[in-house]
């Protein structure tokens, strides 16, 4: 559908192309700085019935077009529009970021894009073209040239474009007019035989091959009448061919390496273009699902829905990657990584980038994120108090062996172009995996540092209760002594007596000297946390804590990418005559040589920092179980305390009483001659010694005197006693906040 433009005045700023009949303009609107790509005849006298015809059907269908990821047209402004027989223009909204085979050509791109990138663009064309197949139109022409980027918001948006060569259908019919690029043409359209929208899905398959490993899937060298001949022989699976030194041509299954998809992504990538790139026309995109749809979008979208977590397998420096369905759980996936890794699901140590273990409850899925530029790994360690560096580290690939081995023997041009492809992308793999290492230690050194926060707060709260603690057992420890030197002393005075509660005391004054062997054992701790402390203070000053890439590494790959483009910019005929590949194999002979000591380096770093990591895991229950055991020895001192204050209590509560009952047998008639057991003897489980005798009225006066007196001396005692235990208590229950004004840890 024509998007409406705004009036103004409209300047010409640059061609943005030109082929065929036809250039294409970008025009700006100087009021408001829309932009707009006029798309014009530049040959009007020289085109034939056919061409005006397909002209006029490309402006028409744009018009009625309406998709994100069709490019949309515009309506052309009145003071550049055309009048009379002329062929009409065809305004589109304009793309800034180019076409995709600027993109293949890019140094970065020699061996394919990255996989989000491969997502974007698959999602995004396979859209479009199933657009158009449901309103009846075939492209005719999908290639890389005819796809375009625009940057929307924080993605890029791919749209296709030029529908010169689209044709409409009429329900079930089919064509068969010669139309499209060679290269990406399907079979039947280079024969010239009846074909169908299946045409677009081996062009489209084609494509997207390319962008996967950097070169198109079969023979991308050979010329087309020998291209048909040879190929027409694949298997249904095949999605690739190449020629050997020999001139044989060798059919293969599987994406070539190297190239940018993770392992799951591959496979699923390799399915979907065994469909893509059937031979057969009616095979090929699989066929229909019962909803009439075709089988290869449903593949496509199935794929691209995929939860995917990438796993770095620290030990091995080996990215690992698992679908995880949402059922899933953390338990699913360690089993998975245990099949492959052969770690225990007990000794996997498993981290997200923030350092934050997994949630064993929760579903495998939280290891994962929505794909986007950066990459979202998991970190896997072995539980243990070493990470050794990886087994073996990545070899040259094959080609890149060859130049590196013979720096002066000339390849031809095809060959030439491969082997530095490859050189750049090992170059790239090697800093690109130094920098996952990074992410691993800085993922293991922020769980380290969380841990350490757990753990300095668990040390201090064990030191300031063990002060608590020991500050409680010496006061209780001096109330004890007192309270056991005065009552010797009353009873050695014929005072009350009672060995169960004595011997209770002397059990108490026992029990709290235990103390001191928990406080040697704090004091142990406290060494250790000391000594671990200084290595993880080490460990953060470190320049390995700071770092954040390689920059020779760095310089090796832009040095490799620089010398690619000189290679590709330079003609095929001149760059055997202009150089050898001696200036390629030096950043790559460098890069080996700093990745394999600088690997080793941070490895040894890793170490450390897993050392650290055990050392604080293994003493964290040590104070865990300390903290408990202080807790309970307060519970237990406090316990003591309240049971010896009862005791002092219950010890005066009988001797008011008895001397109560002794003033009252004084007053009554002075009969008493003897008491039995007192209450104090049957509580404390020993004969009282106190007894009343009386011998007349002088007597009995006399003791009833003595009587009041004594009760007189109780009453004060008691009342001085109860002053006494009430300070104490109160002295105890400030002991905490004494304390921890005192301690400067707290």
């Amino acid at each position: 559908m024509t998007q409406p433009v705004k009036k103004g005045n409209w300047r010409e700023v640059k061609t943005l192309g030109s082929g065929g009949f036809g250039t294409v303009v970008l025009w700006e609107n100087e009021e408001n700085g829309e932009q707009i790509a006029l798309k014009r005849c530049r040959v009007q006298n020289e085109m034939s019935p056919k061409h005006r015809q397909r002209w006029k059907m490309e402006v028409d269908i744009m018009k009625r077009l309406c998709h994100d990821n069709v490019i949309a047209a515009r309506e052309v402004p009145p003071r550049l529009d055309v009048t009379g027989d002329e062929v009409p223009l065809l305004a589109m909204e304009y793309c800034a970021g180019g076409d995709l085979r600027r993109v293949l050509n890019k140094p970065e791109n020699c061996c394919g894009m990255r996989e989000y990138d491969i997502r974007c663009l698959v999602r995004d064309i396979a859209l479009a073209v199933e657009y158009l197949h449901d309103n009846r139109i075939i492209h005719r022409d999908l290639k890389p040239e005819n796809i375009v980027l625009q940057q929307v918001e924080e993605r890029t948006v791919y749209k296709l474009i030029d529908l010169g060569y689209a044709k409409e259908l009429d329900q079930g019919s089919v064509c068969t007019s010669f139309v499209g690029t060679l290269q990406y043409l399907a079979p039947e359209l280079f024969a010239s035989q009846r074909y169908t929208c299946t045409v677009d899905y081996w062009s489209f398959g084609t494509v997207v091959f390319e962008c996967i490993v950097g070169f198109r899937p079969f023979l991308p060298t050979v010329p087309p009448v020998r291209w048909h001949k040879e190929v027409c022989q694949k298997s249904p699976e095949d999605i690739c061919a190449e020629m050997t030194n020999t001139g044989e041509v060798k059919f293969h299954k599987r994406l070539p390496a190297p190239n940018h998809l993770s392992r799951t992504m591959r496979g699923y990538f390799e399915q979907w273009l065994r469909k893509m790139l059937r031979w057969d026309a009616k095979a090929r995109g699989g066929g229909l699902t019962p909803d009439k749809r075709p089988k290869c979008f449903n593949m496509l979208q199935h794929a691209l829905d995929l939860k995917i977590v990438h796993i770095l397998y620290v030990e091995a420096n080996q990215l690992i990657t698992y679908p995880v369905p949402e059922e899933h759980t953390m338990q699913n996936l360690q089993l998975i990584i245990e099949q492959e890794t052969k770690i225990p699901v007990a000794e996997q140590d498993i981290l997200l980038a923030s350092g934050i273990p997994p949630d064993p409850s929760a579903p495998a899925y939280q290891c994962w994120t929505e794909p986007n530029d950066e990459e979202w790994i998991v970190f896997l360690f072995r539980k243990g108090n070493s990470s050794p560096g990886p087994r073996k580290q990545k070899q040259l690939p094959r080609m890149v062996q060859l130049i590196v081995k013979e720096p002066n023997t000339l390849l031809p041009a095809h060959e030439q172009r491969r082997a530095w492809a490859h050189a750049v992308y090992f170059c790239h793999e090697q800093n690109l995996d130094f920098k996952r290492l990074i992410l691993s230690q800085r993922a293991a050194m922020l769980n380290l540092l969380r841990t350490n926060s757990t753990f300095l707060k668990l040390k201090n709260r064990m030191t300031n209760e063990i002060g608590q603690l020991m500050a409680r057992k010496e006061h209780f420890k001096e109330s004890l002594v007192f309270d056991m030197q005065h009552y010797k002393d009353q009873a050695s005075n014929g005072g009350i007596t009672s060995e169960k509660m004595f011997s209770k005391w002397l059990r108490m004054s026992e029990e709290i000297e235990r103390f001191s062997e928990l406080k040697e054992r704090v004091n142990i701790l406290e060494q250790q946390a000391t000594a671990l402390q200084t290595k993880i203070v080490e460990l953060q000053r470190s320049p390995f804590a700071r770092i954040k890439q390689n920059d020779v590494l760095c310089d090796c790959e832009e040095s490799a990418k620089k010398l690619y483009q000189e290679l590709m910019q330079t003609p095929k005929e001149n760059r055997g005559n202009l150089m050898d590949h001696t200036k390629m194999v030096q950043p790559v002979v460098k890069c080996v040589l700093v990745r394999d000591k600088s690997v080793v380096d941070l490895y040894t770093y890793l170490g450390k920092v897993s050392q650290c990591r055990y050392e604080l895991q293994k003493i964290m229950p040590s104070l865990d179980q300390c903290c408990e055991e202080i807790a309970a020895a307060s519970r237990q001192l406090m316990t003591n305390q309240q049971n010896r204050q009862q005791d002092i209590w219950n010890m005066l509560r009988v001797v008011v009483n008895q001397g109560k009952q002794s003033g009252t047998l004084v007053r009554s008639n002075s009969r008493t001659s003897s008491s039995g057991p007192s209450s104090l003897a049957s509580m404390f489980g020993t004969a009282s010694p106190m007894s009343f005798q009386t011998s007349g009225n002088l007597e009995s006066l006399r003791v009833m005197e003595e009587s009041k007196e004594r009760c007189k001396k109780m009453e004060e005692m008691m009342h001085s006693l109860r002053e006494e235990q009430e300070e104490n208590m109160s002295l105890m229950a400030s002991f905490n906040d004494v304390i921890d004004i005192a301690d400067p840890t707290s």
